[in-house]
C-alpha cells in the first residue's frame, strides 16, 4: 500500500467530489490537527493523514445514492440510516477506499466508524474521531477543553468527542446511534 500515492490521488478526488469550499475546508483542518496527534501520540502519521481526508469523502453525496452506494457494498442498513443517509457516509467511504486503494484495517475502521465512535476503536480511529470534531472550523462550547484533553491523552481526548457526540444527539433530540452508545459503556468500564 503507497500511501502517498493515495494521499495524491485522495487529493484529487476530494477536488472532483466536494462541491462546497466549506466541507473542503473542514477536511484539511481535520487533516491538520490529525496529523498534530499523530506526532504528539506518535502514530504513523500517513495513515492518520489517509484516515482524515477518506472520512468525508461521500459527505455531499445525495441520500439516495448513499443508500444505493451502501447496499451495493453490501453494507447493513438499520431505519436510522434509511432515516438519515448522512449517516453511511463514512461507511461508503470506507468501503470505497478499501476496494480502490486496499486499505489496512486501521484506516478503513477509523473511517467507517468516525461518525457514530467504535467501543474497540484503534489509535488512527481515535485521533480521526477526536480531529472532527476539533479541528479549526469547529467552534463549539467545550472544544477547547476537547484539543487540550487530547493532546495530553488520545484516549481521554476520545471519551470525550464521544460524550460531546451523545451531549449534542441529547440537545438536538437526534438519535443516539448504537455504536455510539456501546462506545461510551465500553469507556465507562475503562
Amino acid at each position: 500500500m503507497d500511501l502517498t500515492r493515495i494521499i495524491e490521488e485522495l487529493k484529487m478526488y476530494l477536488k472532483a467530489t466536494i462541491k462546497s469550499k466549506k466541507r473542503l475546508e473542514h477536511i484539511y483542518n481535520v487533516v491538520n490537527f490529525s496529523i498534530k496527534l499523530a506526532q504528539i501520540h506518535k502514530l504513523p502519521e500517513r495513515k492518520v493523514e489517509v484516515a482524515a481526508l477518506g472520512h468525508d469523502l461521500f459527505r455531499d453525496v445525495d441520500p439516495g445514492r448513499l443508500i444505493k452506494l451502501a447496499e451495493f457494498y453490501k453494507i447493513p442498513l438499520d431505519k436510522f440510516d434509511k432515516n438519515r443517509p448522512i449517516l453511511l457516509h463514512g461507511k461508503v467511504s470506507a468501503e470505497f477506499l478499501a476496494r480502490k486503494f486496499l486499505i489496512d484495517d486501521d484506516i478503513y475502521q477509523a473511517i467507517y466508524y468516525h461518525t457514530s465512535g467504535y467501543e474497540k476503536m484503534g489509535d488512527i480511529g481515535k485521533a480521526l474521531v477526536i480531529s472532527d470534531s476539533a479541528g479549526d472550523d469547529r467552534n463549539f462550547e467545550g472544544v477547547e477543553e476537547l484539543r487540550k484533553v487530547s493532546i495530553i491523552s488520545l484516549n481521554e481526548g476520545y471519551k470525550l468527542a464521544i460524550k460531546n457526540k451523545i451531549s449534542y444527539a441529547l440537545a438536538k433530540e437526534r438519535y443516539i446511534l448504537e455504536d455510539t452508545y456501546k462506545t461510551w459503556n465500553a469507556l465507562c468500564q475503562i
